[in-house]
């Protein structure tokens, strides 16, 4: 045994010596007929770096190798090339060799880039082997190709004409290609990668792992592709494809298509990323099928007919990640591109469509015609668990809810028709509410206790009753909702809100801030920095109760009227409420198309208000110097105002312009320091609790300036029974106030008062916290109001934008019929400080 083997391994070692010499002796021979041999089956040059022979590259077969490949498209006039690689091993078998026959089995391509091409012409740049190539055994040097190795290539296929586009990457894709005169047989296995198939402007098989097990039959004279039963793998699910391709002229198409084993995913991903991409995420368990035709021409003129019918039985889909699935799901459905085998003849239809949720069971039924100008005929029914139902399905719009739903929904129309004013029977449907909890996205405080009834009629939405809270307040009522269809499927339309609405609290500390969108105009994502934000394209018109109403310390009760909102701009022809002791009332406009600058223009009243709860709700007005500790006594007032606010509601004083009507009844002041120091007209005690039977003057207030016309005020100091006042106050809380005081007594007072006899004049100036009062001599001094134009009522539905802000202008917004004269400075001799 041992002479045996060392015999048996030195006769194989001299083999393989006297091969090895054999080659080298004889590779440029093997080279050259190689080279002949490719160029009687090429219609292209190949051109390489350099060939040569090698034994174990393709061990146990010789391989004759080409380095750095670059093969020209068979059309001359284009640049991109065919085929680009590192190296392409050409094998054949040793003992065909001996014999003389020098057949080429494998090729083996490495490390390379394949771009096949057609231009808008339809011309491709492919053609590279000689329509008139036969193999016969006969021949001592042929092309016979039992496999073709692909290595790490990626291949692409460009049609301009049809709007193709094919790219996929192999690892190790195997092929045999089978030439027989014009007949090329062609079996592919193996994985790839597909980066895409783009039919269009659509992407299909997007990224996706796949392997193939391809039979092509292709038939170069008579232009004609036979598909024998082929499989594309999926993941789990498996495609099936078979048919023909006829391309002699257009191209002709009979295919069919089946799946198995399929799941969800496994169809979605058939499909590009614009139909897909909300329900990508979701998994399915149980048997969903797939099966369809191509039939017919594919050109530019033509579309072949589409057939698919798919569906599942049984089936339960899920997504990871919410932990909630709907089971139970059964499904049939089919798809047609219609007797004008285009879009504008297309029909999608889903019957018999029922499942569960959560264990409330839905159910419904959808067709589709027209792509181009699609129709929709829908029908909805569903019991929902709507924390369950959000977690299943998110809504970018709600963060979360709770409680329970019934829906019934039927749609029947023109899609462009649905969007936009529906009829009653092409439209309606209802929801009732039970105990439904709604965390919106843009309000801040939640929805809750949400029970009634919506019924969809047309474009509009009948609200019979609904009762609810937002956030504090609560709220009952009912009303019409117009244009809802078209407000929810169309960007951009209004929706009008009509409606009447009781309360028992309202609390404006959230409602005006309620509404709080996340992102700015543009789509950004950036949040808006708080104001008072309006939806441009909503419209309401309110009829309001309330029992209580809140703001800051403002305690309402009784609170009634109506507020209408367009353009974002708000308005009411009259409100009123019970409020700090007395009846307030308004009307007017506030302009909320800047949140960062709202305009109010109002006209305000109030009868017999307590002066000290006025004060106090108002917060004493923003100003130290007269509070409401300082004030008795039952006010009447009107105003007239333009008004401006920042985005957290708080009053810019630059701009603020206001006309005042006032009469106080039964007035006391209280404490005032600046009386305190006017001892010589009365004891301190009677100045501490000055009182005066009824006030009556009109104020003005412009340029951060309080206007004071003279003004009497008849006192319970006998000394000083007879007051007159008159000044200014500004909003730095800068005084210059003058007093006028009758120094003789009773009716005396009041005559010299009238022929402007001996008076007592002074002056009080400087600050709250720093003034002075100071003997005057010479003419009274008065403070000259400005005149303005009184607002009239609300404003236009759409007025001119408010400007924010800048620099002090030079006139109001009214036009001053004279000028405003600040009050001349006091002929000034000898003076006391008190």
């Amino acid at each position: 045994m041992g002479r045996i083997l060392k015999i048996a391994t030195l006769t194989l070692l001299g083999l393989l010596l006297a091969a090895s010499l054999g080659l080298w002796l004889g590779q440029d021979w093997l080279i050259g007929r190689f080279v002949v041999a490719l160029n009687q089956h090429l219609a292209v040059p190949v051109r390489a770096s350099r060939l040569d022979v090698s034994v174990l590259d393709q061990f146990p077969r010789l391989s004759l190798t080409l380095h750095d490949v670059v093969m020209q498209g068979s059309r001359p006039t284009d640049t991109t090339r065919l085929l680009r690689a590192r190296r392409l091993y050409c094998a054949f078998d040793a003992l065909d060799l001996l014999r003389g026959h020098y057949r080429i089995r494998r090729l083996t391509l490495a490390d390379g880039q394949l771009h096949l091409r057609r231009d808008a012409a339809g011309q491709p740049n492919y053609l590279i082997i000689k329509p008139d190539t036969a193999t016969t055994t006969e021949q001592p040097f042929v092309l016979e190709l039992r496999g073709i190795r692909l290595e790490r290539v990626r291949a692409t296929y460009d049609d301009a004409a049809r709007q193709q586009f094919f790219a996929l990457q192999t690892p190790d894709l195997r092929a045999t290609v089978r030439l027989a005169g014009p007949r090329v047989e062609v079996a592919v296995t193996g994985p790839a990668h597909v980066e895409t198939v783009r039919l269009g402007t659509d992407d299909y098989f997007l990224a996706k792992e796949v392997r193939l097990n391809v039979l092509l039959d292709v038939d170069r004279a008579a232009q004609l592709v036979s598909i024998s039963p082929s499989t594309i793998a999926v993941g789990p699910a498996t495609y099936s494809v078979s048919g023909t391709v006829d391309y002699a002229q257009a191209s002709q198409l009979n295919l069919q298509a089946a799946a198995r084993q399929a799941d969800l995913q496994a169809v979605l991903a058939l499909l590009p990323p614009r139909l897909t991409q909300r329900l990508a995420g979701y998994r399915s368990q149980g048997q969903v099928y797939f099966e369809g035709t191509v039939r017919g021409e594919w050109s530019e003129q033509h579309n072949p007919a589409v057939e698919v019918r798919f569906g599942c039985r049984q089936a339960s889909f899920f997504h990871p990640e919410y932990h909630q699935q709907v089971e139970g799901v059964s499904l049939a459905g089919q798809f047609s591109n219609g007797a004008g085998r285009a879009a504008s003849t297309a029909v999608l239809t889903l019957r018999q469509l029922r499942g569960q949720l959560a264990g409330k069971p839905f159910g419904g039924s959808l067709r589709l015609e027209n792509l181009v100008q699609p129709t929709l005929q829908l029908e909805l029914r569903a019991e929902l668990d709507v924390a369950r139902a959000l977690q299943f399905f998110p809504v970018s719009a709600v963060r979360s809810g709770a409680g329970e739903a019934r829906l019934h929904l039927a749609l029947n129309g023109p899609l462009a028709t649905l969007r936009r004013r529906p009829t009653a029977q092409q439209a309606r449907g209802e929801l009732v509410l039970r105990g439904v909890r709604l965390q919106l996205r843009d309000f801040r405080q939640p929805f809750t206790g949400l029970a009634g009834q919506l019924d969809l009629r047309g474009s509009d939405i009948a609200v019979p009753n609904m009762q609810g809270r937002l956030g504090n307040s609560d709220f009952r009522g009912r009303g019409t909702v117009r244009n809802a269809t078209g407000w929810a499927l169309g960007p951009g339309q209004p929706l009008r809100i009509e409606a009447s609405i009781i309360s028992n609290l309202l609390d404006f500390n959230q409602l005006l801030y309620a509404y709080q969108p996340a992102g700015g105009k543009g789509g950004g994502g950036t949040a808006p920095a708080g104001g008072l934000h309006v939806p441009a394209r909503l419209v309401l018109d309110l009829k309001t109760q309330a029992r209580q109403v809140r703001y800051r310390r403002l305690r309402g009760r009784q609170l009634r009227g109506t507020l209408r909102l367009q353009n974002q701009v708000f308005s009411s022809p009259g409100l009123s409420v019970t409020a700090a002791g007395g009846q307030l009332s308004v009307r007017g406009t506030v302009d909320a198309r800047q949140p960062q600058l709202l305009k109010a223009r109002t006209v305000a009243s109030c009868q017999q208000v307590p002066l000290d709860s006025l004060f106090y709700v108002f917060e004493d007005f923003g100003q130290h110097f007269l509070t409401s500790r300082h004030l008795r006594g039952r006010l009447t007032a009107s105003a007239e105002s333009d008004t401006y606010f920042d985005g957290q509601l708080r009053p810019l004083p630059d701009r603020l312009e206001a006309q005042i009507k006032a009469t106080v009844r039964q007035g006391e002041l209280l404490n005032f320091e600046p009386l305190q120091k006017l001892s010589l007209v009365a004891d301190r005690a009677t100045l501490r609790h000055l009182r005066f039977a009824e006030l009556h003057n009109d104020f003005y207030i412009q340029s951060r300036t309080v206007y004071i016309p003279e003004m009497e005020i008849r006192s319970n100091v006998r000394a000083a029974a007879l007051l007159r006042i008159t000044g200014t106050h500004t909003f730095d809380q800068q005084l210059d106030y003058h007093l006028r005081i009758p120094l003789l007594p009773g009716l005396l007072a009041r005559a010299a008062a009238r022929a402007d006899g001996p008076t007592l004049r002074l002056g009080i100036r400087g600050t709250e916290s720093n003034f002075t009062v100071r003997y005057e001599t010479g003419l009274p001094t008065r403070a000259t109001p400005p005149s303005r134009t009184p607002a009239t009522g609300p404003a236009p539905a759409t007025p001119a934008e408010p400007t924010p802000p800048t620099k002090p202008r030079a006139r109001p917004s009214w036009e001053l019929k004279k000028p405003v004269k600040k009050p001349a400075e006091p002929q000034t001799g000898d003076y006391f400080e008190f």
